[in-house]
Protein backbone atom coordinates (compact mmCIF):
# COMPACT_ATOMS: atom_id res chain seq x y z
CA UNK A 1 0.00 0.00 0.00
CA UNK A 2 2.80 2.17 0.71
CA UNK A 3 3.43 1.77 -3.27
CA UNK A 4 0.04 2.87 -4.29
CA UNK A 5 0.14 5.68 -2.23
CA UNK A 6 3.55 7.53 -2.85
CA UNK A 7 2.95 6.35 -6.82
CA UNK A 8 -1.09 8.27 -6.24
CA UNK A 9 1.10 11.58 -4.80
CA UNK A 10 3.74 11.90 -7.46
CA UNK A 11 0.86 11.35 -10.30
CA UNK A 12 -1.02 13.97 -8.42
CA UNK A 13 1.53 16.50 -7.78
CA UNK A 14 3.17 16.19 -11.58
CA UNK A 15 -0.93 16.47 -12.97
CA UNK A 16 -1.92 19.58 -11.05
CA UNK A 17 1.57 20.91 -11.27
CA UNK A 18 1.03 22.34 -14.84
CA UNK A 19 -1.83 24.73 -13.85
CA UNK A 20 0.13 25.90 -11.19
CA UNK A 21 3.06 27.12 -13.21
CA UNK A 22 0.44 28.56 -15.22
CA UNK A 23 -0.63 30.86 -12.68
CA UNK A 24 3.18 31.37 -11.75
CA UNK A 25 4.04 32.83 -15.57
CA UNK A 26 0.80 35.10 -14.84
CA UNK A 27 -0.63 34.30 -18.21
CA UNK A 28 -4.05 34.72 -19.13
CA UNK A 29 -5.39 31.29 -19.44
CA UNK A 30 -6.46 28.45 -17.64
CA UNK A 31 -4.82 25.33 -18.10
CA UNK A 32 -6.14 21.67 -16.90
CA UNK A 33 -5.54 17.93 -17.00
CA UNK A 34 -8.22 15.00 -17.46
CA UNK A 35 -8.34 11.72 -17.63
CA UNK A 36 -10.83 10.88 -20.58
CA UNK A 37 -12.88 7.39 -21.27
CA UNK A 38 -13.92 5.98 -24.44
CA UNK A 39 -15.72 2.43 -23.50
CA UNK A 40 -16.32 -0.28 -26.25
CA UNK A 41 -19.45 -2.39 -26.52
CA UNK A 42 -17.49 -4.99 -24.75
CA UNK A 43 -17.66 -2.57 -21.55
CA UNK A 44 -14.05 -1.72 -21.97
CA UNK A 45 -12.65 1.48 -21.27
CA UNK A 46 -9.92 3.07 -23.25
CA UNK A 47 -8.36 5.64 -21.66
CA UNK A 48 -6.20 8.61 -22.57
CA UNK A 49 -4.75 11.55 -21.06
CA UNK A 50 -6.69 15.15 -22.08
CA UNK A 51 -5.26 18.66 -21.60
CA UNK A 52 -7.44 21.32 -21.97
CA UNK A 53 -6.11 24.92 -22.61
CA UNK A 54 -8.62 27.88 -22.06
CA UNK A 55 -12.30 28.34 -21.84
CA UNK A 56 -15.77 28.34 -23.67
CA UNK A 57 -14.74 28.17 -27.78
CA UNK A 58 -11.51 29.61 -27.49
CA UNK A 59 -10.72 26.00 -25.77
CA UNK A 60 -7.72 23.76 -27.46
CA UNK A 61 -7.91 20.08 -26.02
CA UNK A 62 -4.37 17.99 -26.38
CA UNK A 63 -4.68 14.46 -26.69
CA UNK A 64 -1.56 12.55 -25.03
CA UNK A 65 -0.44 9.49 -26.05
CA UNK A 66 3.62 8.43 -25.38
CA UNK A 67 5.46 10.83 -26.94
CA UNK A 68 2.49 12.27 -28.84
CA UNK A 69 0.66 15.41 -28.70
CA UNK A 70 -2.22 15.80 -30.96
CA UNK A 71 -3.78 19.19 -30.99
CA UNK A 72 -7.46 19.87 -31.33
CA UNK A 73 -8.33 23.80 -32.09
CA UNK A 74 -11.36 23.91 -33.31
CA UNK A 75 -14.17 23.51 -30.97
CA UNK A 76 -17.51 25.03 -31.36
CA UNK A 77 -21.22 24.79 -29.20
CA UNK A 78 -24.47 23.71 -30.74
CA UNK A 79 -26.46 24.13 -27.72
CA UNK A 80 -25.18 23.98 -24.45
CA UNK A 81 -22.90 20.84 -26.24
CA UNK A 82 -19.75 21.20 -26.86
CA UNK A 83 -18.25 19.99 -30.67
CA UNK A 84 -14.43 18.25 -30.78
CA UNK A 85 -13.59 17.52 -34.09
CA UNK A 86 -11.31 15.46 -34.64
CA UNK A 87 -8.49 16.44 -36.67
CA UNK A 88 -9.25 16.11 -40.65
CA UNK A 89 -10.78 12.91 -39.77
CA UNK A 90 -14.69 12.34 -39.82
CA UNK A 91 -15.21 12.03 -36.04
CA UNK A 92 -15.72 14.42 -33.00
CA UNK A 93 -16.37 14.36 -29.53
CA UNK A 94 -19.65 15.96 -27.94
CA UNK A 95 -19.82 16.66 -24.38
CA UNK A 96 -21.86 18.63 -21.95
CA UNK A 97 -19.35 20.43 -19.25
CA UNK A 98 -19.54 20.52 -15.36
CA UNK A 99 -16.67 21.90 -13.74
CA UNK A 100 -14.92 19.06 -12.95
CA UNK A 101 -16.43 16.13 -16.03
CA UNK A 102 -16.82 16.48 -19.35
CA UNK A 103 -20.04 13.06 -20.51
CA UNK A 104 -20.97 12.90 -23.85
CA UNK A 105 -19.89 10.56 -26.58
CA UNK A 106 -17.22 10.10 -29.11
CA UNK A 107 -18.61 9.86 -32.76
CA UNK A 108 -17.38 8.28 -35.90
CA UNK A 109 -19.52 9.77 -38.51
CA UNK A 110 -21.37 7.39 -40.55
CA UNK A 111 -19.96 4.51 -38.41
CA UNK A 112 -20.40 4.21 -34.70
CA UNK A 113 -21.18 6.21 -31.10
CA UNK A 114 -19.56 5.48 -27.52
CA UNK A 115 -19.95 6.75 -24.64
CA UNK A 116 -17.23 9.13 -23.96
CA UNK A 117 -15.66 10.71 -19.98
CA UNK A 118 -13.55 12.80 -18.83
CA UNK A 119 -12.85 13.93 -15.13
CA UNK A 120 -10.64 16.67 -14.30
CA UNK A 121 -7.18 15.54 -12.53
CA UNK A 122 -7.34 12.12 -12.36
CA UNK A 123 -4.06 11.21 -12.94
CA UNK A 124 -3.86 7.24 -13.39
CA UNK A 125 -4.06 5.86 -17.21
CA UNK A 126 -5.10 2.53 -15.85
CA UNK A 127 -5.46 1.55 -12.16
CA UNK A 128 -2.87 -0.11 -10.18
CA UNK A 129 -3.54 -2.83 -7.34
CA UNK A 130 0.66 -3.50 -6.91
CA UNK A 131 3.90 -3.18 -8.69
CA UNK A 132 5.89 -4.34 -11.68
CA UNK A 133 7.59 -7.46 -10.72
CA UNK A 134 8.48 -7.90 -14.39
CA UNK A 135 10.18 -5.69 -17.11
CA UNK A 136 8.11 -5.96 -20.57
CA UNK A 137 11.14 -3.74 -22.24
CA UNK A 138 12.40 -5.13 -25.77
CA UNK A 139 11.65 -6.28 -29.37
CA UNK A 140 9.14 -9.32 -29.46
CA UNK A 141 8.14 -11.69 -32.13
CA UNK A 142 3.68 -11.05 -32.24
CA UNK A 143 0.75 -12.82 -33.79
CA UNK A 144 -1.70 -10.56 -33.69
CA UNK A 145 -4.91 -12.78 -34.31
CA UNK A 146 -3.86 -14.03 -37.34
CA UNK A 147 -1.51 -11.35 -38.49
CA UNK A 148 2.62 -11.39 -37.72
CA UNK A 149 4.29 -8.25 -35.76
CA UNK A 150 6.75 -7.31 -34.35
CA UNK A 151 6.22 -5.60 -30.74
CA UNK A 152 7.92 -3.27 -28.88
CA UNK A 153 7.98 -1.91 -25.58
CA UNK A 154 10.14 0.50 -22.95
CA UNK A 155 9.10 0.32 -19.31
CA UNK A 156 10.54 2.66 -17.17
CA UNK A 157 9.24 1.31 -13.63
CA UNK A 158 5.42 0.61 -13.92
CA UNK A 159 5.17 3.00 -16.68
CA UNK A 160 5.38 1.40 -20.09
CA UNK A 161 4.75 2.99 -23.74
CA UNK A 162 5.27 0.75 -27.06
CA UNK A 163 4.07 -0.08 -30.54
CA UNK A 164 3.59 -2.96 -32.90
CA UNK A 165 4.93 -3.17 -36.16
CA UNK A 166 3.09 -5.00 -39.33
CA UNK A 167 3.97 -5.40 -43.00
CA UNK A 168 1.33 -2.57 -43.49
CA UNK A 169 1.85 -0.41 -41.19
CA UNK A 170 2.21 0.24 -37.11
CA UNK A 171 0.11 1.20 -34.27
CA UNK A 172 1.65 4.44 -33.45
CA UNK A 173 1.42 5.37 -29.33
CA UNK A 174 0.56 3.17 -27.30
CA UNK A 175 1.08 3.94 -23.52
CA UNK A 176 0.07 1.99 -20.05
CA UNK A 177 1.72 0.93 -17.24
CA UNK A 178 2.72 -3.15 -15.84
CA UNK A 179 1.15 -4.33 -12.45
CA UNK A 180 2.41 -7.64 -11.76
CA UNK A 181 3.34 -9.87 -14.65
CA UNK A 182 0.58 -7.85 -17.06
CA UNK A 183 1.06 -5.16 -19.13
CA UNK A 184 -1.98 -2.97 -20.41
CA UNK A 185 -1.79 -0.20 -22.99
CA UNK A 186 -4.21 2.02 -25.21
CA UNK A 187 -4.40 4.60 -27.24
CA UNK A 188 -6.56 6.84 -29.42
CA UNK A 189 -5.64 8.96 -32.52
CA UNK A 190 -8.63 10.35 -33.29
CA UNK A 191 -9.85 7.17 -35.60
CA UNK A 192 -8.73 4.12 -33.39
CA UNK A 193 -9.78 3.25 -29.69
CA UNK A 194 -7.36 0.21 -28.87
CA UNK A 195 -6.48 -1.24 -25.82
CA UNK A 196 -4.15 -4.17 -24.94
CA UNK A 197 -3.40 -6.64 -21.92
CA UNK A 198 -1.01 -9.32 -21.82
CA UNK A 199 1.16 -11.37 -19.23
CA UNK A 200 4.87 -12.19 -19.30
CA UNK A 201 5.91 -15.79 -18.22
CA UNK A 202 9.98 -15.51 -18.85
CA UNK A 203 10.34 -14.60 -22.32
CA UNK A 204 6.79 -15.12 -23.61
CA UNK A 205 3.70 -12.90 -23.76
CA UNK A 206 1.37 -14.92 -23.11
CA UNK A 207 -3.05 -14.52 -22.62
CA UNK A 208 -2.93 -11.27 -24.92
CA UNK A 209 -5.85 -9.21 -25.54
CA UNK A 210 -6.58 -6.61 -28.30
CA UNK A 211 -10.19 -4.19 -28.02
CA UNK A 212 -10.45 -2.01 -31.25
CA UNK A 213 -13.03 -0.05 -32.37
CA UNK A 214 -16.73 -0.29 -31.45
CA UNK A 215 -16.61 -4.23 -30.41
CA UNK A 216 -13.65 -5.80 -32.34
CA UNK A 217 -11.47 -8.46 -30.32
CA UNK A 218 -8.48 -10.53 -30.73
CA UNK A 219 -6.51 -12.44 -29.41
CA UNK A 220 -2.22 -12.50 -29.09
CA UNK A 221 0.60 -13.58 -27.98
CA UNK A 222 4.63 -13.11 -28.60
CA UNK A 223 7.91 -14.08 -27.54
CA UNK A 224 11.03 -12.30 -26.98
CA UNK A 225 13.07 -11.83 -30.31
CA UNK A 226 15.61 -9.52 -31.26
CA UNK A 227 16.07 -11.06 -34.46
CA UNK A 228 12.38 -10.69 -35.48
CA UNK A 229 11.68 -9.60 -38.65
CA UNK A 230 8.89 -8.59 -41.01
CA UNK A 231 8.77 -9.07 -45.13
CA UNK A 232 10.78 -6.54 -46.80
CA UNK A 233 8.17 -3.46 -47.68
CA UNK A 234 9.52 -2.90 -50.69
CA UNK A 235 8.70 -6.18 -52.15
CA UNK A 236 5.02 -6.46 -51.65
CA UNK A 237 3.46 -4.63 -54.07
CA UNK A 238 4.94 -3.95 -57.30
CA UNK A 239 4.26 -3.52 -61.28
CA UNK A 240 2.78 -6.54 -63.00
CA UNK A 241 3.85 -8.71 -65.68
CA UNK A 242 3.78 -6.85 -69.09
CA UNK A 243 3.86 -2.70 -67.72
CA UNK A 244 7.07 -1.26 -67.53
CA UNK A 245 5.46 2.45 -65.81
CA UNK A 246 2.67 4.51 -63.75
CA UNK A 247 0.53 5.82 -65.85
CA UNK A 248 -2.72 7.69 -64.47
CA UNK A 249 -5.19 10.48 -65.00
CA UNK A 250 -6.98 12.17 -61.87
CA UNK A 251 -8.54 16.28 -61.27
CA UNK A 252 -7.18 17.79 -58.89
CA UNK A 253 -9.30 19.93 -56.37
CA UNK A 254 -9.63 22.63 -59.46
CA UNK A 255 -10.89 20.26 -61.70
CA UNK A 256 -7.73 19.71 -63.87
CA UNK A 257 -6.76 16.93 -65.01
CA UNK A 258 -2.96 15.57 -63.78
CA UNK A 259 -0.94 12.91 -65.41
CA UNK A 260 2.87 11.39 -65.26
CA UNK A 261 2.72 12.75 -68.67
CA UNK A 262 2.65 16.28 -68.44
CA UNK A 263 5.34 18.69 -68.58
CA UNK A 264 5.89 20.13 -65.33
CA UNK A 265 7.09 16.17 -64.64
CA UNK A 266 9.58 16.18 -67.02
CA UNK A 267 13.19 14.84 -65.68
CA UNK A 268 12.07 15.22 -62.60
CA UNK A 269 11.93 12.44 -59.58
CA UNK A 270 8.33 11.49 -58.77
CA UNK A 271 6.91 10.44 -55.46
CA UNK A 272 3.44 8.84 -56.00
CA UNK A 273 2.25 8.34 -52.17
CA UNK A 274 -1.43 6.13 -52.61
CA UNK A 275 -3.09 7.39 -49.30
CA UNK A 276 -6.71 8.67 -47.81
CA UNK A 277 -7.56 11.75 -45.45
CA UNK A 278 -9.20 9.26 -43.23
CA UNK A 279 -5.85 7.20 -42.38
CA UNK A 280 -3.38 7.76 -39.31
CA UNK A 281 -0.32 6.40 -40.95
CA UNK A 282 -0.89 8.40 -44.02
CA UNK A 283 -0.97 11.36 -42.36
CA UNK A 284 2.28 10.19 -40.04
CA UNK A 285 4.02 9.73 -43.61
CA UNK A 286 2.11 13.11 -45.11
CA UNK A 287 4.33 15.02 -42.09
CA UNK A 288 7.29 13.64 -43.31
CA UNK A 289 6.29 14.44 -46.85
CA UNK A 290 5.28 17.98 -46.38
CA UNK A 291 8.84 19.43 -45.27
CA UNK A 292 10.65 16.92 -47.77
CA UNK A 293 9.11 18.58 -50.57
CA UNK A 294 9.76 21.77 -49.39
CA UNK A 295 13.23 20.89 -49.20
CA UNK A 296 13.96 19.15 -52.54
CA UNK A 297 11.33 20.73 -54.70
CA UNK A 298 13.76 23.13 -56.30
CA UNK A 299 15.79 20.48 -57.21
CA UNK A 300 14.19 18.81 -58.78
CA UNK A 301 11.78 16.97 -56.47
CA UNK A 302 7.47 16.36 -56.97
CA UNK A 303 5.49 14.58 -54.87
CA UNK A 304 1.90 13.88 -56.12
CA UNK A 305 -0.96 12.51 -53.67
CA UNK A 306 -3.25 9.91 -55.04
CA UNK A 307 -5.86 10.27 -52.14
CA UNK A 308 -8.39 7.51 -52.09
CA UNK A 309 -11.55 9.03 -50.29
CA UNK A 310 -14.22 7.25 -48.33
CA UNK A 311 -16.89 9.02 -50.65
CA UNK A 312 -18.05 8.99 -54.02
CA UNK A 313 -18.83 12.54 -54.23
CA UNK A 314 -15.89 14.06 -55.77
CA UNK A 315 -16.74 17.35 -53.81
CA UNK A 316 -17.32 15.61 -50.46
CA UNK A 317 -14.03 13.97 -51.17
CA UNK A 318 -11.79 17.41 -52.83
CA UNK A 319 -13.38 19.04 -49.11
CA UNK A 320 -11.87 16.78 -46.93
CA UNK A 321 -8.76 16.74 -49.36
CA UNK A 322 -8.08 20.61 -49.07
CA UNK A 323 -8.69 20.29 -45.24
CA UNK A 324 -5.74 17.87 -44.98
CA UNK A 325 -3.42 20.02 -46.91
CA UNK A 326 -4.49 22.73 -45.41
CA UNK A 327 -4.22 21.28 -41.42
CA UNK A 328 -0.82 19.72 -42.68
CA UNK A 329 0.91 22.60 -44.49
CA UNK A 330 1.37 20.37 -48.04
CA UNK A 331 2.18 22.07 -51.17
CA UNK A 332 2.21 19.43 -53.22
CA UNK A 333 -0.91 17.93 -55.35
CA UNK A 334 -3.18 15.41 -53.85
CA UNK A 335 -5.41 14.44 -56.59
CA UNK A 336 -8.63 12.37 -56.03
CA UNK A 337 -8.37 8.99 -57.01
CA UNK A 338 -11.90 7.37 -56.07
CA UNK A 339 -12.47 5.25 -53.06
CA UNK A 340 -10.27 2.68 -51.28
CA UNK A 341 -11.94 -0.06 -53.23
CA UNK A 342 -10.93 1.61 -56.70
CA UNK A 343 -7.43 0.99 -56.31
CA UNK A 344 -6.93 -1.75 -58.74
CA UNK A 345 -8.90 0.30 -60.99
CA UNK A 346 -7.30 3.31 -60.83
CA UNK A 347 -3.75 1.84 -60.71
CA UNK A 348 -4.28 -1.43 -63.12
CA UNK A 349 -0.28 -1.45 -63.44
CA UNK A 350 0.00 -2.91 -59.80
CA UNK A 351 -0.43 -6.20 -58.12
CA UNK A 352 -2.26 -4.84 -55.39
CA UNK A 353 -2.46 -1.59 -53.31
CA UNK A 354 -2.38 -3.90 -49.68
CA UNK A 355 -1.60 -0.68 -47.77
CA UNK A 356 -2.12 2.84 -47.10
CA UNK A 357 -0.05 4.67 -47.30
CA UNK A 358 1.89 3.21 -49.82
CA UNK A 359 4.42 5.03 -52.33
CA UNK A 360 6.26 4.28 -55.39
CA UNK A 361 9.27 6.32 -56.00
CA UNK A 362 10.02 7.60 -59.94
CA UNK A 363 13.19 8.59 -61.36
CA UNK A 364 13.51 11.08 -64.02
CA UNK A 365 13.59 8.72 -66.90
CA UNK A 366 9.80 7.45 -65.41
CA UNK A 367 11.24 4.37 -63.99
CA UNK A 368 9.58 2.85 -60.92
CA UNK A 369 12.65 2.87 -58.65
CA UNK A 370 11.22 1.85 -55.26
CA UNK A 371 7.54 0.92 -53.97
CA UNK A 372 7.29 1.07 -50.21
CA UNK A 373 4.05 -0.62 -48.54
CA UNK A 374 3.24 0.59 -45.35
CA UNK A 375 4.78 2.89 -43.28
CA UNK A 376 7.09 2.57 -39.87
CA UNK A 377 5.93 5.61 -38.06
CA UNK A 378 7.66 7.89 -35.50
CA UNK A 379 5.70 5.88 -32.62
CA UNK A 380 8.61 2.56 -33.64
CA UNK A 381 11.37 5.33 -32.70
CA UNK A 382 14.84 3.95 -34.37
CA UNK A 383 13.06 2.41 -36.75
CA UNK A 384 11.31 5.38 -37.94
CA UNK A 385 15.05 7.48 -37.64
CA UNK A 386 15.92 4.25 -40.16
CA UNK A 387 13.70 4.27 -43.09
CA UNK A 388 13.90 8.62 -42.75
CA UNK A 389 17.67 8.52 -43.55
CA UNK A 390 17.14 5.48 -46.07
CA UNK A 391 14.59 7.21 -48.06
CA UNK A 392 16.23 10.62 -47.80
CA UNK A 393 19.42 9.09 -49.34
CA UNK A 394 17.21 7.80 -51.83
CA UNK A 395 16.01 10.88 -52.84
CA UNK A 396 19.43 12.28 -52.90
CA UNK A 397 20.82 9.74 -54.70
CA UNK A 398 18.22 10.24 -57.80
CA UNK A 399 17.98 14.07 -58.06
CA UNK A 400 21.81 13.32 -58.61
CA UNK A 401 20.99 11.24 -62.02
CA UNK A 402 21.34 12.64 -65.33
CA UNK A 403 17.82 11.68 -67.02
CA UNK A 404 18.84 9.58 -70.64
CA UNK A 405 18.59 11.37 -73.90
CA UNK A 406 15.60 11.87 -75.55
Amino acid sequence: MNFLKTISILLLALFMGCSSAQKEEGKNTTLSKWRAVITNNHQKDIPFYLQVEGEGDQQVWTVINGDERMKLDEVFYEGDSLHVPLLIYEAEIIVKESEDSLNGRFLRKGAYSLPFIAEKGKANRFSVSESPDVDFTGKYAVKLGKTESIGLFRQNGMYVTGTFMTATGDYRYLEGVVEGNKMKLSSFDGVHILRFEVEKEENKLVNGKMWSGKEAFKTWQGIKDDRAKLPDPKTLTYLKEGYSHISFAFENSEGKVISLGDERYDDKVVILQIMGSWCPNCLDESKFFGPLYKKYNEKGLEIIGLSFERSEEAEKAFKRISRMKKKLNLDYEILYAGTPQMTSEALPMLNKVMSFPTSIVIDKNRKVREIHTGFTGPGTGEYYEKYVAEFTQLIQTLLAEEPSQK
